[in-house]
């Protein structure tokens, strides 16, 4: 024959302990725990070097496509028919190919200066341990950029 089980212990009712409060809602208004260490956070070298790199390709944008040149009068057969008219139209196209790629050189220039100077406004007031006098140079050069950029289409006359 088998033995009875062991009688079993006795319950005792326990109080559940209170539940842990809610952690407080993050503020929409500063960055979560933890970012200013992540790599996704501002930078001064990233935006400087990101600003750099927009204006150098920005001209080698514009120099690659400016380095073909106009068509030439001696890429084409002046005997065959309705040559004059096809100068004229290719001489056309390139003018205008050269007006959007410089526009869009612009406006990559206009935005690699616009980073540069945001970096140097935002470098100028962070609570670094930085002299005053660098916190003032970087304002002044930030300003001066972004002064630039806003006044290259205006004209006096």
């Amino acid at each position: 024959m088998q033995s009875p089980p062991p009688p079993t212990a006795p319950t005792i009712p326990t109080i559940a302990p209170a539940p842990a409060p809610a952690p407080a809602a993050a503020s929409p208004y500063q960055p979560a725990a933890g970012f200013q260490e992540s790599a996704m956070s501002y930078s001064f070298h990233r935006w400087l070097m990101l600003g750099v790199i927009l204006i150098l390709a920005s001209v080698i944008f514009v120099e690659v496509v400016g380095m073909f040149g106009e068509p030439s009068i001696v890429d084409y057969d002046m005997e065959l028919e309705g040559t004059l008219d096809q100068i004229a139209k290719d001489t056309e196209a390139h003018t205008d190919m050269n007006r959007v790629i410089g526009s869009v050189g612009s406006i990559l220039q206009a935005v690699g200066l616009g980073m540069i100077g945001y970096a140097l406004l935002r470098t100028s007031h962070d609570d670094k341990h930085e002299h005053a006098a660098m916190r003032v140079t970087a304002i002044i050069l930030g300003a001066l950029v972004i002064v630039n950029i806003a006044s290259r289409n205006i004209t006096v006359f």
